[in-house]
């Protein structure tokens, strides 16, 4: 047995209650027919639709800002060495196209002595400053380097 206040027609009660939903429109009219129904005819339950829900877009684990030529992994600054950060930005400013080792010999070294094995060093060296949280570079066998845009790699 419910016991419920014994009300005059002068005392209104105003009471919002807001409950937020992160489903499909069609659950907030059946969560408001159950509250109205457990709420007896005491009450009326409407129901008022919000904006549209935001996507909640997860921070990149690693940020390349050009212009301060920074590398931040993790809300942490990667020590790179130029080279390591030019080959980085270049392969992130092209993403899913591969590289031979001479084209990004030819595109990022000032020097063009040494063989194109100069190439395979620097991303091993770049790979392991970014592993274990991160593999962005694809090695395409016989061929050379793909940076995958699948990556949550931004940059600035």
């Amino acid at each position: 047995m419910k016991i419920l206040p014994e009300r005059r027609p002068a005392d209104v009660l105003h009471v919002g209650i807001r409950i937020d939903l992160v489903s499909r429109a069609d659950d907030a009219a059946v969560v408001a027919a159950r509250l109205a129904s457990a709420l007896d005819g005491v009450a009326s339950v409407d129901v008022v639709s919000a904006r549209r829900h935001l996507r909640a877009v997860p921070d990149p684990v690693l940020r390349i800002e050009t212009g301060s030529r920074r590398a931040i992994l993790l809300g942490r600054p990667l020590e790179l060495t130029r080279l390591e950060f030019d080959l980085l930005h270049y392969l992130r400013a092209h993403p899913d196209r591969v590289f031979t080792r001479g084209a990004l010999k030819s595109a990022l070294w000032p020097r063009q002595d040494g063989n194109d094995r100069t190439v395979d060093v620097h991303v091993r060296k770049l790979r392991a400053k970014l592993e274990p949280h991160l593999d962005p570079i694809t090695t395409v066998r016989g061929v050379g380097y793909r940076f995958e845009s699948s990556a949550p790699v931004t940059l600035d």
